[in-house]
């Protein structure tokens, strides 16, 4: 018979917060056990209380603050605390942006074994509704007449009861009583499981999964809730194949990077960066980094739907975007010929299968754009170093991914880590992106 854990006591206790993990959560010791807690900052005691439940064996919450930390500020949204979109609220953006920096540092020197020649300053944008991407839960919960629209609950298990959202675009976050009004109307209220938010300058788009054939009526209402709105609606009855747009509101989403005269159109399911204003911003940082040339061949890997492939190629002699996803060069040649660019070229490739046989030969290209997955791209980074390329420009949405990938680069690879900082992509959260340039070092004398 195994040993029975120690019951928990309910009553609240004080504890000191040693630092944080990597959700936001404050660890701590108490009893000689590593302890978390929910809402506390690393050098705050406070009164805090055990959570029950086998998924929340070691987590406190945090009841009051005794002791509080300098960075500790009031959270904006009325919904912190129980909304599992933000975690650091409660933190000052100075103190967040510096978390986030140290940790990028901190990964290429412990996993990567590097230290970048610079640390450029983090790249930051709007603090509040700037997501302009975002998959929402819905679930319609009787006991409370109502249908619930929002992110999940932090612990995972339940839609937030969300009357507003601070992080989300406006347009959307105006809308959400109104959409959960909307939902609970129709006669396939319990079978809408999510719905998905694309948001282009002027415009949004809702992306309705459904379960089941809408009725006539249910059509008829989603219809009068686009119109009354101005927001286009589109419906999902199977997979990502089978979106449509319902008859109501046409969809003209697109975005622009004014400063280098250019303009990008979408469709709802396609990747595009959560946080405009910021992806506004890194395209122009990328820009000055890889510093695009006439006499320069870009290769854009994980090109997406052109999103740094145009830019380059306003300046560069030509460009070459490679992306996985067929659906994606199609549009990437379509904002191409949007933009009158004619020195730009995308091929469809599995970037992780491709081999020699990839119609882009490295040895081609003089820099080379990098934007990869959270699994980073280690695969290719033989093929880059074996050609002629002296810059490499990587983004990254997964520091640790990316400190592998520079230790790779500079260790074995021959190319040197001139600089390397953060991207604020999503303000208020612990996901952190992160920018580097790479530059071949001079061959030994």
């Amino acid at each position: 018979m195994g040993r029975r854990r120690k019951k928990l006591s309910e009553q609240p206790f004080e504890v000191e917060i040693d630092s944080l993990d990597s959700k936001g959560m404050g660890l701590a010791i108490h009893l000689g056990k590593k302890l978390r807690v929910y809402d506390a900052l690393p050098g705050e005691m406070v009164s805090a209380r055990y959570l029950f439940g086998r998924s929340q064996w070691g987590k406190a919450e945090t009841l009051e603050v005794l002791q509080a930390s300098a960075d500790r500020v009031e959270p904006s949204c009325p919904h912190f605390g129980y909304c599992g979109g933000c975690s650091l609220q409660h933190m000052s953006i100075v103190a967040q942006l510096a978390r986030k920096q140290e940790s990028l540092l901190v990964h290429l020197q412990q996993t990567g074994n590097v230290e970048p020649e610079e640390i450029y300053p983090p790249l930051t944008g709007p603090q509040w509704n700037y997501r302009r991407k975002a998959r929402l839960s819905v679930r319609d919960v009787p006991a409370k007449n109502r249908v619930l629209v929002g992110f999940r609950e932090r612990n995972g298990r339940y839609v937030a009861d969300m009357h507003e959202c601070h992080v989300l675009r406006k347009e959307i976050s105006d809308i959400l009583p109104a959409l959960s009004g909307m939902l609970g109307e129709l006669e396939c209220r319990s079978r809408v499981p999510q719905i998905e938010v694309a948001c282009g300058d002027e415009q949004c788009a809702l992306i309705i999964r459904h379960l089941e054939e809408l009725s006539a009526g249910d059509a008829r209402r989603m219809q009068e809730f686009s119109r009354e709105h101005q927001i286009a609606l589109f419906l999902q009855p199977k997979g990502p194949d089978s979106v449509q747009l319902l008859e109501g509101v046409e969809s003209t989403l697109e975005y622009a990077i004014p400063s280098l005269g250019l303009r990008f159109v979408f469709e709802p399911l396609d990747f595009l960066q959560v946080n405009g204003a910021l992806n506004r911003e890194m395209v122009l940082r990328a820009m000055e980094l890889l510093d695009p040339q006439a006499s320069d061949k870009i290769l854009d890997l994980f090109c997406g739907l052109g999103n740094f492939t145009l830019a380059l190629a306003t300046k560069a002699g030509q460009v070459t975007g490679v992306e996985g996803s067929e659906e994606m060069v199609v549009r990437g040649r379509a904002n191409a010929g949007l933009n009158s660019l004619d020195n730009v070229d995308f091929h469809a490739v599995d970037l992780y299968q491709a081999g020699n046989e990839a119609p882009w030969p490295v040895r081609e290209y003089t820099k080379i754009m990098l934007d990869p997955p959270r699994s980073g791209a280690r695969e290719l980074l033989p093929w880059i170093a074996a050609g002629s390329v002296n810059r490499v420009l990587y983004i990254s949405c997964n520091p640790e991914t990316l400190a592998r990938d520079a230790g790779l680069l500079v260790n074995e690879y021959g190319f040197g880590l001139k600089g390397a900082g953060i991207l604020n992509m999503f303000p208020h959260t612990t996901h952190s992106e992160a920018i580097a340039l790479f530059e071949r070092r001079s061959p030994a004398a």
